[in-house]
């Protein structure tokens, strides 16, 4: 029986015998009521006196069509046809008839509100997530997803419905008042499409329209890098506060990314080799990498190593498990690190890119000395060349090196004078008792 509301029905006191029934009821089993202006029906079934709401208004016309949605009902039960959920899908006596039909209880897609099973699914399947998956999961789902969804049954999740959610996140602005970029976009439906997905099969919903179906979603497009170049680098390096030049050295020679080398504990210096093990974004550690291949050893080449030694230097007097510290002895940022690294770019003359392009830029280097893609793409921690081909192909002169010696003497040519003057640097601080004041 179609229903378009719930209406909450105090009966009269009185025995039934002393109404007067009505004509449209007269010599027919079970009765069309009307009840604050709204038409309910009442009938008995399986022992049990029944009372619903239409949700239709009390005319002519919806009495006349009541009627005959209750003749069926009758019908159906005298040729014991009749399930009690399928034609008051919104009842609260539900569950108690299908356990008197004999059956079990499904509950239906229209009656089930997404927020209510976000409840339900977080405290079932929160269990076996991650940290920092869950905490991934509620940021998206309090921010983004509950807001639009909370209050819809997911009977009324529909393909529309999912484009006009795309389409306001495509009208959303970042902290930074730009455009969520396609690949959050798509990050924020994540959760959304596992949530209904478990859901289907829990329920059973199997003939429920996938939501997601002809959903087009904006295009992720490559970012073109951008390297430094020699000079470039020098420029860079000279104008960046000394304390933190150890820090991009050393990105530039590993090819780390940067929320992986912000993690680095001196731990991970294991005798000739560097274990990429932890990485941490938003100041939140995860031992979980960006894949599988991420986890990887990198042998300590000489300059990586004069690295390391003068960053031991400098941090030494503050006892800290991290490589890499602040003037005050804090661990560092990856978003703090960004402002020291753009202000360099910005006193340098050196045109603005990402703090990420120094990953980008040991790549090219490494290829443009002469170093194989198979070592590059070990070392940056990618699956096989195929993105080493596609992403620096314009960057292979030649496949001979497999070692990384070639850029170790090409790297070495360009840093030599410039380190003498950072340990000048620190010598004087030394003296002076201080190391500076710019702490992130």
């Amino acid at each position: 029986m179609q229903q378009t509301s719930v209406i909450e029905f105090h009966p009269k006191r009185g025995k039934p015998a002393q109404r007067k029934r009505h004509p449209l009821n007269t010599g027919k089993k079970g009765s069309v009521i009307s009840r604050g202006g709204k038409l309910w029906v009442s009938f008995h079934y399986l022992g049990q006196r029944v009372r619903e709401p239409s949700g239709l208004n009390d005319t002519a016309a919806n009495r006349l069509h009541v009627r005959k949605q209750l003749d069926l009902v009758v019908a159906e039960i005298a040729n014991g046809v009749f399930e009690f959920a399928k034609r008051f899908p919104h009842s609260k006596k539900n569950r108690l008839f299908a356990e008197l039909e004999g059956g079990s209880f499904t509950e239906s897609p229209d009656v089930v509100l997404f927020g209510d099973y976000v409840v339900k699914w977080l405290q079932d399947m929160g269990q076996g997530m991650t940290p920092n998956r869950k905490r991934d999961f509620v940021c998206s789902l309090n921010n983004h997803v509950l807001p639009y969804f909370k209050d819809v049954p997911f009977g009324q999740m529909r393909p529309i419905l999912m484009k006009k959610f795309v389409a306001l996140l495509i009208s959303k602005k970042n902290h930074h008042g730009e455009p969520l970029s396609p690949k959050t976009i798509r990050n924020y439906l994540i959760p959304l499409r596992e949530i209904i997905r478990d859901a289907r099969d829990e329920y059973g919903w199997y003939d429920m329209v996938d939501p997601f179906r002809g959903l087009r979603l904006p295009r992720v497009r490559n970012r073109r890098i951008q390297p430094l170049n020699f000079q470039e680098w020098l420029a860079v390096q000279k104008n960046m506060f000394y304390w933190y030049r150890p820090f991009f050295e050393f990105a530039v020679q590993t090819g780390l990314r940067p929320s992986e080398q912000v993690a680095l504990r001196w731990t991970a210096i294991d005798g000739g080799f560097l274990q990429v093990e932890l990485s941490r974004v938003r100041n939140f550690e995860k031992a979980d990498l960006k894949t599988a291949t991420s986890f990887r050893r990198i042998e300590l080449r000489t300059n990586m190593r004069k690295t390391l030694e003068r960053q031991k230097e400098l941090t030494k007097r503050f006892d800290q498990p991290y490589v890499f510290l602040t003037s005050e002895g804090i661990p560092v940022r990856q978003e703090n690190l960004g402002k020291i690294w753009t202000k360099a770019l910005k006193k340098a003359g050196v045109p603005h890119r990402r703090m990420y392009e120094t990953r980008h830029t040991f790549a090219s280097w490494a290829l443009a000395a002469g170093e194989s893609s198979e070592w590059v793409a070990r070392t940056l921690g990618h699956v096989d060349t195929t993105m080493v081909y596609r992403v620096y192909g314009r960057y292979i002169p030649n496949l001979t090196r497999q070692d990384g010696s070639a850029f170790e003497r090409q790297y070495s040519q360009t840093v030599e004078a410039r380190v003498a003057e950072d340990v000048s640097q620190l010598k004087i601080g030394t003296i002076l008792g201080t190391t500076g004041n710019s702490a992130l």
